[in-house]
């Protein structure tokens, strides 16, 4: 599977996620994508609302001295930008080298940015919007499912409207900030079992720790929440991570990676050559006369392995002797009578 040049599975996807760490304001919105691409992000990410496409009017602040607001539909409103603001920010993403994606939380959303990104993000929160869920599968893009608050069951119908073939569902737990005892981790190879499918991860703990933990289970894609300044206090900025935290992290993803190789056993050259130096030889104990039959006695294994291995202990024992073998002599093929 293929987000945009990126093959899913080949290296770690860190995608920058903006939430609303913009704050309605467009030009803090320009800056993220900037800041995201040095910081050496894959993708930037924006969750694009549409106030009246997610909430009631009626609806409380979930939090009302994080977020700003008195209602959630009045702090979706201070998040919506234009089609044309988002061409903008995917343009300069593109220019930047950096993927553009976007979270959409209804189908208005998907349609306006549909031309714009190569994948779509559903939120955890729509686990369950089946109608949305169908609508985005319609566009024969790759879907990123995340599964925060969701059971097994709810995961399971959900998948069934999108093609395996184009989703990879992220492990997420839905609180802000998640404490790391509760992250589960192990949870992202279960769902890769459970589903057959490529799983990654939604971050929202605080700092790195558990997003390079997730890298080391297998999760094909890093989400982590990106901000220009983690002090404010307004929205997901204090569980976020700034370009100079984020650059870290994808520092330490990448050697994570490399420390990772192959699932296979299989040996380094260096190792080889090692093995001459930290192995052994069987090693006359003292003088051994020629025709002698070897005990066990005789023998002692010693570094290094310049001649025949103790492995072959019980095939040794027993035989008689070609020639004198002197002490601390590694015994080789030819002083023995096979």
């Amino acid at each position: 599977m293929r987000i945009g040049d990126f093959e899913i599975g080949k290296q770690t996807f860190v995608v920058a996620e903006t939430g609303g760490n913009y704050n309605g304001c467009f030009e803090t919105a320009v800056e993220l994508v900037r800041k995201a691409a040095e910081s050496r992000a894959d993708a930037v990410k924006f969750q694009v609302y549409r106030a009246e496409g997610i909430v009631t009017k009626a609806a409380p602040s979930h939090v009302p001295s994080l977020t700003g607001s008195k209602s959630q539909f009045e702090r979706y409103k201070s998040l919506e930008f234009s089609k044309e603001q988002y061409q903008e920010l995917a343009h300069l993403a593109k220019q930047l080298g950096v993927v553009f994606l976007s979270s959409v939380f209804d189908e208005e959303c998907a349609d306006m940015m549909e031309e714009f990104v190569p994948a779509f993000k559903i939120a955890s929160g729509d686990v369950t919007n089946l109608p949305l869920i169908r609508h985005v599968a319609k566009k024969g893009k790759p879907v990123i499912l995340s599964t925060g608050m969701a059971s097994i069951e709810e995961i399971r119908e959900a998948i069934k409207e999108l093609p395996k073939n184009r989703l990879v569902l992220l492990h997420c737990v839905s609180r802000y900030p998640t404490p790391v005892e509760i992250a589960n981790l192990r949870t992202i190879p279960f769902l890769r079992e459970e589903f057959g499918v490529p799983v990654g991860y939604s971050d929202h703990t605080l700092g790195a720790i558990a997003c390079i933990v997730a890298v080391a289970l297998g999760a094909v894609i890093i989400e982590k929440h990106f901000t220009l300044d983690k002090n404010q206090q307004i929205g997901d900025h204090r569980l976020s991570a700034d370009p100079q935290d984020f650059k870290q992290m994808v520092d330490d993803i990448r050697e994570v990676e490399k420390a990772l190789g192959r699932y296979a056993k299989q040996l380094d050259a260096a190792e080889v050559e090692m093995r001459k130096l930290a192995r052994r030889s069987l090693v006359a104990r003292d003088n051994i006369p020629q025709g002698a039959i070897l005990t066990k006695e005789m023998l002692i294994p010693l570094r290094p392995a310049t001649g025949i291995s103790p492995s072959l202990i019980d095939q040794v024992v027993g035989k008689r002797t070609a020639r004198a073998i002197k002490k601390d002599a590694p015994l080789v093929q030819e002083d023995i009578v096979w």
